[in-house]
């Protein structure tokens, strides 16, 4: 294994192309009630929202393994408050510990930003997550429920 890791620019952020589409495809399966979102959700349309964010108000960390990603992780400050947006990493590369690895890097640029929240958003289906995301402080406060149409 050859990996690196790097933050990347926005204008990059097709690096993380197949990445996120794997993660659509796993919410897509986890998803008990808004499937239809993940059918038709696009990277594009995902990215529109970084693409309005100022460059220091973002922070995309790219994994790759000789050149190839294997992992990402999506950070965003808007009015003061800190999120973690998406992040993925390659089934076979979690046991090296990089989600952490991606996870606490991102936690330490929010707080030096001087962010007042720090938050992440985990989608209905996916709540497997909440013990990954707990091991770094990160715990459940409010449950959003939606009107499905």
């Amino acid at each position: 294994m050859n990996y690196c890791m790097k933050v990347i620019d926005k204008s990059e952020i097709k690096l993380v192309k197949s990445l996120w589409e794997k993660l659509n495809r796993l919410h897509l399966e986890d998803a008990q009630y808004f499937k239809e979102h993940y059918k038709n959700f696009t990277f594009e349309k995902r990215s529109e929202k970084f693409m309005d964010i100022e460059d220091n108000n973002i922070r995309i960390e790219l994994i790759t393994d000789n050149q190839t990603p294997v992992g990402y992780c999506i950070s965003t400050i808007e009015k003061g408050v800190g999120e973690i947006d998406s992040m993925f990493i390659e089934e076979k590369y979690r046991k090296y510990r990089f989600g952490s690895k991606l996870i606490e890097n991102s936690l330490k640029w929010l707080k030096e930003n001087d962010c007042s929240k720090i938050q992440v958003a985990v989608a209905e289906g996916h709540e497997a997550v909440f013990g990954f995301y707990q091991k770094h402080g990160l715990y459940p406060r409010m449950t959003y429920l939606q009107l499905k149409e």
